[in-house]
């Protein structure tokens, strides 16, 4: 089935859910930066712009997606969860990504359920290095593909 549309949001628009658990965080025009403390997990937040109904219709959730770069492979995100306003609607966990070259990563949105209200998306993030080098990741954006 062919996209509707597809959302983004620069990176530099993250939110860090536990603020205290990050040693420092570079916002530029590319991307943001994030150093991480030592032995510890976080939640990084994005708001994605949202056409809900489009030409009279309303439209479904495909797929998520991230453009991120980890220094090491001890700063990698453990989850990727999708939020329609309050309610969960995807959640990929266990997992262990840290691609050392930027990459865009696809999660899928089973059962592409109807957008009601606004799109979120939420990456876990673990960080086991003893270095700020160790414990750095890059992420430059966060998107949403959405069906007719």
């Amino acid at each position: 089935m062919a996209l509707e549309q597809a959302m983004w949001t620069h990176g530099h628009g993250m939110v860090v859910e536990f603020p205290d658990r990050i040693i420092s965080e570079w916002r530029a025009g590319f991307f943001i930066r994030v150093v991480g403390r030592p032995n510890t997990t976080n939640w990084f937040h994005f708001a994605i712009p949202t056409p809900v109904v489009v030409r009279d219709n309303r439209l479904t959730l495909d797929a998520a997606l991230i453009r991120f770069r980890s220094e090491s492979a001890l700063a990698c995100v453990t989850n990727v969860h999708v939020f329609d306003a309050e309610r969960r609607i995807a959640s990929h966990d266990g997992l262990s990504s840290a691609p050392s070259a930027w990459v865009m990563q696809r999660y899928q949105i089973p059962g592409k359920p109807e957008v009601l209200w606004a799109v979120g998306v939420s990456l876990g993030v673990h960080f086991s290095g003893s270095t700020d080098q160790q414990n750095t990741m890059e992420l430059s954006a966060a998107g949403v593909d959405f069906l007719p």
